[in-house]
């Protein structure tokens, strides 16, 4: 057996398929079999830890043996291939059974995303103030939004998951802005029209467009000092 027939055969055990274990010995301790075992229950622990890490709400939700069994079943299914084990709940919200906790698992990855998205600096009062003087500019201008922002549209509220008050979630459509200011992160949730909004702002729709979704002009003057205020609008 060659090197990378070894290694396809160790990387086949470690994901828990039964193989004849060709080319691995053992100790008067240890067979074989024992220790691969020990790498092979490692190598899932230490991924069920990374997503223990990821979702801590869906874990609170579920119960900790409950969370560790889907947490195996999904590692097996999805092993880690970035070399940043933190990236192994990418697709962990899709494999759960439950539209609920995929919804509160895919507003806490949103959350791990935005902690680890790049830092811009944010626009300030005065800068937007100088460019509202000149309306047509204004309507023309294309905002960007800070990389540290996401929007989520879920199909449940999922707040009572979130803090805790219940163990499952009312279906309603729910619309959520998650950003980070800082070095703290948070969620807030927006109506149907700043949702569109913000999306249009995501887009790099002109500002022109990202008022009009939010409807009469004292509320888009509202909305955008809101953004503004927590620091939405990248410079």
């Amino acid at each position: 057996m060659n090197l990378a027939e070894t290694q396809r055969l160790f990387w086949d055990l470690l994901r828990g398929e039964r193989r004849p274990l060709e080319g691995f010995v053992g100790t008067a301790e240890l067979s074989a079999s024992d220790r691969v075992a020990i790498y092979a229950r490692m190598f899932l622990d230490r991924q069920v830890e990374a997503l223990q890490e990821s979702f801590p709400k869906v874990r609170a939700a579920l119960g900790d043996d409950a969370f560790s069994e889907v947490a195996s079943r999904y590692v097996l299914a999805h092993p880690s291939d970035h070399p940043d084990l933190g990236q192994i709940g990418r697709r962990f919200a899709g494999f759960l059974e439950r539209a609920d906790l995929a919804d509160l698992a895919r507003l806490e990855w949103a959350r791990s995303e935005v902690f680890e998205a790049p830092h811009a600096e944010a626009l300030s009062g005065e800068e937007f103030a100088k460019l509202a003087q000149d309306a047509a500019a204004f309507v023309t201008h294309r905002v960007r939004l800070i990389p540290a922002l996401r929007l989520l549209r879920l199909g449940h509220d999922v707040g009572p998951l979130w803090d805790g008050s219940a163990k499952a979630a009312p279906e309603r459509p729910s619309r959520l802005v998650v950003w980070r200011a800082g070095f703290e992160v948070f969620h807030v949730e927006v109506d149907a029209g700043e949702a569109d909004a913000v999306q249009l702002a995501i887009d790099g729709a002109p500002l022109g467009e990202v008022c009009g979704a939010l409807g009469d002009p004292a509320r888009a003057v509202e909305t955008l000092q809101g953004w503004l205020g927590e620091g939405f609008i990248a410079r």
